[in-house]
């Protein structure tokens, strides 16, 4: 489990499980979804967007081979065979991660904003808010890109620390991000902790003002019941692939605070990461009624269809053998 060879595999193996899911999610959305969350569709859509590019980012395009808690490591994916640049690689893969949580939060935001803000003071602000969110997570690890040491030196000391990384790779293979981790580990825990505090702030002020709305007497029951129910499903979509990057997050913590190597665990740590698009997509399908409804014509029907068909075939073949001569 520590090997290139079970990272690559494990990695490769999913994106043959997540393109044809990633697809059938996007078909739905963009297709499939009806008038009554017409106002969401492009959030959702946008959500979409990113979870997949990093699923692909991570399994296909990258495959980051890398020995935490030292920021060095080596790329198995598809980009590594067309020559483009280890950090343009790791920008990729390191902005990816706070724009999924920028794209959380901007689908919370939204419903806020449709339900109960759109005559506030707010519809001036959310564009500009949500357009600095996004620019922090595209610009947060320039500087930490930018001050790559010089390789030959940094490997030297990396190797000083942690000669047990030649056992996994050679010296020409490995890529030094930088040999100091805390400027690039506080980067990432200010970027979660920003996407953190505005995702939750908009969930409790969803929460908050639905209950405030159910006291009122001239509000539709009915509506209000509905409101309730995509709250729900919004809150479970977003919240649980989430819970899936809190063992590789407090994992990434514990190794580079008391220098723990583990590669078997490194590479799962990736491995996990990179599901985390696959369940939220699946869960998305699940948890709203109009894309389980599809997933249920499109594929339980047919496959009930064919049982059937064939089920008659064989009592119409059964029932041709019983007859006399």
């Amino acid at each position: 489990m520590d090997s290139p060879e079970f990272l690559s595999t494990s990695l490769h193996t999913m994106t043959c499980l997540e393109v044809p899911v990633h697809l059938f999610g996007a078909y739905c959305i963009l297709f499939k979804t009806p008038i009554s969350m017409k106002s969401v569709k492009f959030s959702m859509l946008n959500l979409h967007f990113w979870s997949v590019f990093l699923d692909l980012a991570i399994s296909l395009l990258t495959s980051p081979y890398v020995f935490f808690p030292a920021l060095v490591g080596k790329s198995l994916g598809l980009l590594e065979y067309f020559n483009v640049s280890i950090p343009i690689q790791l920008y990729l893969i390191v902005t990816l991660f706070p724009t999924v949580g920028v794209s959380i939060t901007a689908i919370l935001e939204n419903r806020f904003y449709l339900l109960f803000a759109r005559d506030t003071f707010w519809k001036y602000l959310r564009i500009p808010f949500l357009g600095f969110l996004y620019l922090a997570s595209w610009c947060c690890f320039i500087p930490s890109l930018l001050n790559i040491p010089d390789q030959k030196e940094a490997l030297e000391e990396i190797l000083e620390k942690m000669p047990i990384i030649l056992k996994y790779a050679n010296v020409t293979e490995i890529f030094v991000l930088s040999t100091d981790y805390r400027e690039f580990f506080f980067t990432l825990i200010i970027m979660i902790a920003l996407v953190t505090v505005t995702s939750v702030t908009f969930a409790f002020l969803l929460h908050w003002n639905m209950k405030k709305r159910s006291k009122l007497v001239n509000v539709s029951i009915h509506t209000l019941h509905l409101q309730k129910i995509f709250f729900t499903a919004i809150f479970i979509q977003t919240s649980m692939p989430i819970l899936i990057l809190i063992f590789p997050l407090n994992y990434l913590a514990f190794s580079m605070f008391t220098e723990y190597f583990n590669q078997a665990i490194n590479n799962i740590c990736f491995i996990i990461t990179a599901f985390h698009g696959l369940l939220s997509t699946i869960i998305m399908i699940i948890v709203h009624k109009p894309y389980r409804e599809v997933f249920y014509i499109v594929f339980c029907e047919k496959v009930l269809r064919i049982l059937k068909l064939k089920e008659g075939s064989v009592t119409y073949s059964m029932s041709s053998l019983s007859r006399p001569t």
